[in-house]
């Protein structure tokens, strides 16, 4: 074979390896192309209905919005390549991939489109998603498989190393951690020290709640401020744990929706952040002993003017994760540290039974569900051990437009200042009746006068009053 004709011979086998080549990279990224709008669709479309079924409009609006955009250039995508294939057919092409006729530029163009989508759906969601899955492969969330100390009744108090810790000391993030670890070699003991230190430093920032302003959320700046919301709280025992060498994770989520400090933001706040999920939240996991606990530093830092209640709490401390699932549900369900994930419906019907229900030991008989409907009265059932000697009370209110939470409970002098809503709504709160039997059961039952929806709050009556729950009825009048 001349030279010549063997040149152009391999330079035409070389054309049809690329062609080959480009033709499958073409239809591997179409497939991708198609695969990511179908996922995206499918995810805001579900988002949109999830939404919607707890009756945010503002986001539902939004979401279902971006929802029916994607739903437009998927079908548009789908009729494109649908004609693109006819044509060839007509054309007698059809030995030919229709992906070839599809433009690199309208691949770059709708990809473009859907990741706007989603960053319009929620902007946090890459940077978000991104570092919830490196923390997921660095640290491996696992099940505890040894009990943690909780509840802490032996230690029921802030630890002794930080309610006398030397002002010098605390100087740094490092010197403090330094401090504490030179101080208490339990490991339990230091990740609860370094608990009490955040809780016992830092103030909860209402200003952020009714201006809607979030200063800087870092360690650093919580640290030196000593204020911050939930992030910052977080932000700091993840500092403070690391800087004694443990392992500790942040971790985003939701709370129970009626558990949301919606009451305590102006209506002005919330008309301008309408599309804001006032249900997010962040807590940690920390490794103690090659075991993952949990812990929510922002929930245990109690206001010292609430009547009846203890200021110091560590309910949210290592406590374990089925107790921490009925309040808190994690974007990355792994950090459920459950045996079976539960989903987002299961999670919001569940009944709302705070720590001290299971520090009291206590179950509940009945209601099996958070929100029941009854005909006129409420029957809730409770069983207790017999080392429990304290009464189980239980008050109710009829739910308005703007429903009550747990944040509006008696007791809270700061709610009742310049909060007439608050006070309304007190003055509306009635007893129920409660019956103790021998047997370590107790029967409450609350008579509704009208139809509509009731909150039923249930408290347990000692040297302390504690809140152990909420259910709530849809009363049907006959």
């Amino acid at each position: 074979m001349p030279e010549s004709l063997e040149n152009r011979f391999l330079a035409e086998v070389r054309k049809l390896k690329q062609k080959k080549r480009k033709r499958i990279i073409q239809k591997v990224g179409m497939l991708l192309l198609l695969l990511g709008i179908l996922s995206t669709f499918v995810y805001l479309f579900y988002q949109g209905n999830f939404v919607w079924k707890i009756g945010n409009s503002s986001t539902s609006t939004t979401t279902i919005l971006f929802s029916i955009i994607g739903l437009i250039l998927f079908v548009s995508l789908i009729i494109f390549i649908w004609k693109q294939k006819t044509s060839a057919i007509h054309t007698q092409s059809n030995q030919k991939s229709l992906f070839l006729h599809i433009n690199s530029q309208y691949i770059f163009g709708y990809t473009l489109l859907i990741i706007a989508l989603i960053y319009q759906t929620n902007p946090y969601l890459f940077t978000n998603t991104i570092n919830d899955f490196i923390t997921s492969i660095v640290y491996k969330p696992t099940l505890p498989v040894l009990n943690s100390p909780w509840p802490w009744q032996d230690s029921a108090r802030i630890d002794p190393i930080i309610a006398t810790m030397p002002s010098n000391v605390e100087t740094s993030i490092q010197s403090v951690a330094k401090y504490i670890s030179q101080h208490q070699s339990d490991p339990y003991l230091r990740v609860k020290a370094i608990h009490d230190y955040v809780i016992s430093r830092v103030t909860y920032d209402l200003e952020v709640l009714k201006t809607g302003i979030r200063p800087a959320q870092d360690a650093k700046t919580v640290f030196l401020t000593h204020k911050a919301v939930c992030e910052g709280y977080a932000n700091l025992f993840m500092a403070l744990g690391r800087a004694i060498g443990a392992d500790v994770v942040y971790i985003r989520g939701k709370i129970r929706r009626d558990l949301a400090p919606v009451e305590l933001i102006p209506k002005v706040v919330r008309l301008v952040n309408s599309g804001y999920d006032w249900t997010n939240h962040a807590w940690n996991a920390v490794k103690i002993l090659d075991n993952w606990q949990l812990v929510d530093t922002t929930w245990d830092d109690r206001d010292a003017g609430e009547i009846g209640f203890s200021f110091y709490s560590a309910e949210y401390l290592a406590l374990p994760p089925k107790i921490m699932n009925i309040s808190h549900f994690p974007d990355q369900v792994n950090w459920q540290l459950l045996p079976h994930y539960q989903d987002y419906k299961t999670f919001e019907n569940q009944p709302l039974l705070n720590p001290q229900f299971f520090i009291k030991d206590l179950t509940l008989i009945s209601p099996t569900e958070y929100q029941t409907n009854v005909e006129n009265m409420a029957a809730i059932k409770i069983a207790n051990s017999s080392n429990y000697h304290q009464k189980i009370v239980a008050f109710y209110t009829k739910i308005k437009k703007s429903e009550s939470s747990f944040w509006e409970l008696p007791g809270s002098l700061n709610l009742l200042e310049g909060n007439q809503d608050t006070q309304r709504k007190l003055q509306n709160i009635k007893k129920c009746e409660s019956q103790w039997y021998e047997n370590g059961e107790t029967e409450i039952s609350c008579k509704f006068a009208q139809s509509g929806d009731y909150e039923v709050y249930m408290l347990s009556v000692g040297q302390k009053v504690s809140l152990l729950g909420q259910l709530k009825f849809h009363a049907i009048q006959h």
